[in-house]
């Protein structure tokens, strides 16, 4: 079984965390241990990639672009919101009809209202799935 003591020194080395004395003993292990050395050369050379990079500007096709998918998301999100109230509206509206109907009490009235009022729901969660799935779409940015 190998050394792995360099995942919890290799970086507090690198990133000059270790007091002199800890500095001293860990690079005495390196020069013993062929894991340590080999894993020590791979963190640092993470590090040195990592400190070369640089963030580029976000440039006005990017604003362009944030923007857009602002709007594009308060008006589905809006256009979301009415759906749902204007269905929780009928289905409002339906109950009460129902239930002041005289028809209502009956086998065949209690079913169709259950039915009507398990399509809704089915509705609305399938709805609210799809929305939330469509955040976070990977395939969002590819053209088809």
């Amino acid at each position: 079984m190998g050394c792995n003591r360099f995942q919890s020194d290799g970086m507090r080395l690198l990133d000059g965390e270790m007091s002199e004395e800890e500095k001293l003993h860990y690079e005495a292990h390196v020069r013993e241990c062929e894991d340590c050395r080999k894993e020590l050369k791979d963190l640092g050379r993470v590090v040195e990639l990592t400190n070369e990079l640089r963030f580029r500007p976000p440039d006005d096709e990017f604003w362009e672009g944030y923007w857009e998918s602002v709007y594009r998301r308060v008006e589905r999100s809006t256009g979301f919101f009415f759906v749902v109230i204007g269905v929780v509206g009928i289905l409002f509206y339906g109950i009460f009809k129902a239930v002041t109907s005289p028809r209502f009490f009956t086998y065949e009235g209690i079913s169709i209202t259950v039915i009507l009022i398990g399509l809704v729901v089915i509705f609305i969660s399938v709805a609210r799935e799809r929305y939330h799935e469509s955040k976070n779409d990977p395939y969002k940015g590819v053209k088809r």
